[in-house]
C-alpha cells in the first residue's frame, strides 16, 4: 500500500509540470503553451482520475467483491437444491442422515480448502500440475481493499469446491457410513483443487 501511494505521488508530481501539449485535454489548447496545474484541469483530463481520485477507485473495488460475493452466496444455495434431490430419491427415514451430510459437506470442504486445496488450485509458485504456496493463505489486513478483494474471490472458489463435494454425496446416500463420508468430503475436495489448478491455475496444463 506504501508503495502504490509512493508511485501516485510521484504520478502526481509528473503531472504537476507536464506541459499542456502533452495532456489529452479536449477543452485545452495546446498552442496556449505554459505549465499549467493539473489541479486546474483535473475534471477534464481523463488521465489523471486515477491520480487525482483515488477514492473512485475504491468504490469501484467494493462493487466487484460485492458481485464476486453474491455470485458465491448463489452458489452455495446449491447445497439446499442438492439436499431437496437427494432426499427425494432416498427411502423415508434418511432425511435427517442427508441434510447432515450436506451440512458437514461445507464444513469439511472449507477446512480442505483453507489448509490445503487453495494452495493446489491458486498457490504460487505452481507448475503445470499443481500449486506449491499460498497454503493456509492470510493477507496484511492493513490493506482493506486487497483483504476485501482477495477473500471475496476466496469464498467464491470455494463456494465451487463445497458443491463438487455435495455432487458426490447424491451418488453415496444410503451407501456410506457417516464417518467415512465426512472424511471422503474432506479428499474431494483436494481431488478437486488439482483440477482446478489444471483449468484455471496460471500454469495449468490444461489451461495451457
Amino acid at each position: 500500500q506504501q508503495q502504490q501511494q509512493q508511485q501516485q505521488q510521484q504520478q502526481l508530481t509528473y503531472f504537476h509540470t507536464l506541459p499542456v501539449s502533452k495532456m489529452s485535454n479536449k477543452n485545452t489548447n495546446a498552442s496556449d503553451g505554459g505549465e499549467l496545474s493539473c489541479r486546474a484541469i483535473a475534471d477534464n483530463c481523463d488521465i489523471l482520475e486515477d491520480v487525482m481520485y483515488p477514492e473512485y477507485q475504491d468504490s469501484v473495488y467494493a462493487d466487484d467483491t460485492t458481485w464476486i460475493l453474491t455470485a458465491a452466496f448463489i452458489i452455495f444455495t446449491m447445497q439446499s437444491g442438492f439436499a431437496m434431490l437427494e432426499i427425494g430419491v432416498s427411502t423415508p427415514g434418511n432425511e435427517v442422515n442427508v441434510m447432515l451430510k450436506n451440512v458437514c459437506d461445507i464444513l469439511f470442504a472449507t477446512v480442505a480448502f483453507y489448509l490445503v486445496g487453495y494452495g493446489i488450485a491458486y498457490g504460487t509458485p505452481s507448475n503445470g500440475f499443481m500449486g506449491m504456496g499460498d497454503f493456509v493463505p492470510t493477507t496484511d489486513f492493513n490493506d482493506p481493499i486487497g483483504t476485501a478483494l482477495f477473500y471475496g474471490q476466496y469464498i467464491f472458489n470455494l463456494s465451487f469446491a463445497a458443491t463438487n463435494a455435495t455432487i458426490m454425496g447424491g451418488a453415496t446416500a444410503m451407501r456410506m457410513r457417516f464417518g467415512v463420508y465426512c472424511m471422503v468430503s474432506f479428499f474431494s475436495v483436494i481431488v478437486y483443487s488439482f483440477v482446478a489448478h489444471w483449468v484455471w491455475g496460471d500454469f495449468g496444463w490444461l489451461g495451457q
